[in-house]
This record gives structure tokens, C-alpha cells and sequence, in this order.
């Protein structure tokens, strides 16, 4: 919907001038009239192109969702419901202007769909599924479902954050007891050996505590600059491709990945499909929400066989991405009729399989990295004895002389 900035007097006689969003001209003027302004000039406003601007969190979907369906389900106003969840604490400070954006959007003559899609912060399966509900007169039904699917979303991103929770912490754990090494052991080790220069890896660590020492302030400031841009960045829809491609460069993480994408792919076309969205903008939708590059990339192939009138399990077979069993499934279950429930229940198989797998990588995961962090101490105890014996030995032929 276009913008319009514009010059009126206002019911009082004063001047004003003002922004508003309108489908026309005409509309726009037709509007303000009504309200008792004399509009004197209006001009369409160049639209920008958006920045990239942050997602919803997925938190803050699941209880909104859930509260703003059980609203709407006892016949509070939908600009009301808004309003109220709006200034609620339970979401956050960006969410709730978020919502308050929604609710101006609304007051400027836009639909709750359109709306929800103007502060570009919500998913497409959110928006389709807000717009099939309105124009059916389902809302309360397609916000039951949306929340279903971000619980059933979250739920499954939790019990991933879980599992790794050890390994991380391995991880860390071991990167400071290193730096605690390097930073402060090694350099009062050496200094008893006076003006002798170390050569080998303990060279390498040695020089490194003199660099981190001599600028510690700037790289303090990279690294929390790094951490704070790569969070915010891991948030938009371009850190998610890119967190997903990175994850799928390791053989064991690519097939729970694979598993994973399957399960939320299955759910979310069940989601859309039993909505009333059309078959091609539901995989659409569907494949986009995974945030997988590779699934993505096999859409427009799986659209022109559902165009030239191919089946779903033709167009999912072709892609080569998705296991046979789901095929097979969406093949049954176009045969019945029964497409999203056959979609929902392989999805729950995945999900089962996806917390198995994970269990036995995180199981594969702990001892590797403690034999790694095992390996890397051995090599520098004996790089450590190596040196301090080539010292004395330098040390003591040179006192003999």
C-alpha cells in the first residue's frame, strides 16, 4: 500500500500537514474529508526499500499466537485484542513496538494481514495464514493453528539448544583453560630462563601472549563487536541461510539437518495446506520457512511439475531431497484425500528421529572433544619438556664455557 504525505486544515482551521498509507489518491482524500479536513495538497511519498529488519522471536510468537486466538475465539475486536497484547510485559520491549506499529497500520485502513506484512518482522506462513483466515472468517482457527506450530517448533529447538548445551560448555571451558595457560603460565615459565628464546610451538604461544598483551583493549572491542553484529545478523533471514549452510558442511550435522528440515517442512505444508492455501504458494512458503538453501533452491522445479499438473509426490520425488518415506506418504495420503495428515504424522516421526540422532552425536561429541582437548594438552606438555630441556642444556654448556 502506497504512502501519501499531504497539506489540509483541520476541523479547527489550522494548518497541517501529515503521512498516511492509502490504496489511492482518491481514497486517501475520501478518508480525511470524512474526519472534517479540507485536503489542499497530497503527493505520493517514494517508496524505500527495507533494511534488513530483525524476526519476531520465536518466544514471543508462541504466546502471542495463543493469546491473541483465545481473544478473538471470545469476540474481542481484533484492533483491541492488538492493542492489549501490546502493552503486555511478557513479550519484549521490540515485539511490543511491533505490535503497536500493527495496530497504526490498522487504523490507516489496512487489513491484519496486510499489516502484520507491512512491518516486514513475521514469517510468510504467519501472514498467508492470517489472510486465509480472514477471508474465510476462520481467524480464531488459523491463529489456533499457527500457535500449535511455533510451540511444536519451539518445543523441537529446546530439546536441540539442550542437547549442546554439554558440548558448549566443554568448549568454552577448554578455550579458557588454554588462555589461562597461554596468558599467564607459560609467560612466568620462560621468564627464568632470562634472555633464551624458545623456538617451536611454545615460540607461537609465547609471541601470542605479547601480541594479546600489547593489544588487549582493541581486540576486547572486535570481539564484543563480533558477538553483539553476528547475534543480531543470525536473527535476520540472511544469518539463518547462512547458519544453515555452514551446519551443513559436517556429514553428521547435514543428515540431522536433512531430518529436521523434513519434520518442518512436513508440518508447515500440513499447516498451510489444511488453511485453504493453494498447493504451489504453500510449498513456497513451506520450503522458505526451513531457511535451507538447498531445499529452496529445488522449489521452482517442484512448481513447474505441480503446474504442468504433476502430483505432490511427483514434484517431491523429482527435487531428490526429501526421504523416500515422506514421498511415499504424501503419496498415500493424496490418494485419500488426507494430505495433511499424512504430512503431520511422518513429521512426528521425524521429530522422534531427529531427537535420536542428536542424541547420538552429542554421545560422539563429548569424548572427541575431550580426547582433542586431551591430545592438544599431551602435545604441549611435551613441546613445554622438549624446550625446557634445550634451555638447560644451552644454559649449562654455556656456563661450562
Amino acid at each position: 500500500m502506497p504512502t501519501y504525505v499531504f497539506d489540509a486544515v483541520n476541523p479547527s482551521g489550522k494548518m497541517v500537514k501529515g503521512k498516511l498509507d492509502a490504496n489511492n489518491e482518491m481514497n486517501l482524500i475520501n478518508r480525511l474529508s470524512q474526519e472534517g479536513y479540507v485536503v489542499l495538497n497530497v503527493q505520493a511519498v517514494a517508496e524505500k526499500r527495507k533494511g534488513m529488519r530483525l524476526r519476531a522471536k520465536l518466544g514471543d510468537l508462541v504466546l502471542f499466537t495463543r493469546q491473541f486466538s483465545t481473544m478473538i475465539n471470545a469476540g474481542v475486536r481484533i484492533k483491541d485484542s492488538i492493542n492489549l497484547l501490546a502493552r503486555q510485559e511478557a513479550f519484549s520491549k521490540t515485539f511490543r513496538d511491533i505490535l503497536s506499529e500493527v495496530v497504526l497500520s490498522i487504523d490507516g485502513g489496512m487489513s491484519l494481514s496486510e499489516a502484520f506484512e507491512k512491518v516486514g518482522a513475521f514469517d510468510p506462513v504467519l501472514i498467508n495464514l492470517m489472510q486465509a483466515g480472514e477471508s474465510g472468517g476462520v481467524l480464531d482457527e488459523s491463529l489456533s493453528k499457527l500457535s500449535a506450530f511455533y510451540e511444536n517448533s519451539k518445543k523441537i529447538r529446546d530439546e536441540i539448544r539442550s542437547a549442546m548445551a554439554y558440548p558448549v560448555f566443554v568448549s568454552i571451558f577448554a578455550v579458557l583453560i588454554l588462555m589461562v595457560i597461554s596468558l599467564f603460565i607459560l609467560p612466568n615459565l620462560f621468564r627464568a630462563f632470562g634472555s633464551k628464546k624458545p623456538g617451536g610451538v611454545v615460540a607461537i604461544l609465547i609471541n601470542t601472549n605479547n601480541y594479546l598483551a600489547n593489544n588487549w583493549i582493541a581486540i576486547v572491542i572486535f570481539l564484543i563487536g563480533f558477538f553483539i553484529g553476528g547475534y543480531f545478523f543470525m536473527r535476520t533471514p540472511y544469518g539463518m541461510a547462512t547458519k544453515g549452510f555452514m551446519l551443513s558442511l559436517l556429514p553428521p550435522i547435514k543428515k540431522l539437518r536433512r531430518l529436521e528440515t523434513s519434520s518442518s517442512f512436513s508440518k508447515t505444508l500440513a499447516t498451510l495446506i489444511s488453511s485453504g492455501v493453494t498447493i504451489t504458494e504453500a510449498v513456497k512458503m513451506a520450503a522458505n520457512a526451513t531457511s535451507d538453501h538447498e531445499l529452496i533452491k529445488s522449489v521452482p522445479s517442484m512448481i513447474d511439475t505441480l503446474k504442468n499438473g504433476g502430483t505432490l509426490k511427483e514434484a517431491m520425488g523429482k527435487s531428490k531431497y526429501f526421504p523416500q518415506l515422506l514421498v511415499e506418504m504424501v503419496g498415500t495420503g493424496e490418494e485419500t484425500g488426507r494430505v495433511d495428515e499424512m504430512l503431520n504424522k511422518v513429521a512426528e516421526f521425524y521429530d522422534q528421529e531427529v531427537s535420536v540422532k542428536l542424541k547420538q552425536i552429542v554421545s560422539m561429541i563429548e569424548p572427541a572433544m575431550i580426547g582433542v582437548i586431551g591430545i592438544f594438552v599431551g602435545f604441549l606438555t611435551f613441546s613445554l619438556y622438549q624446550t625446557m630441556f634445550s634451555l638447560e642444556n644451552g644454559a649449562g654448556q654455556g656456563f661450562g664455557k
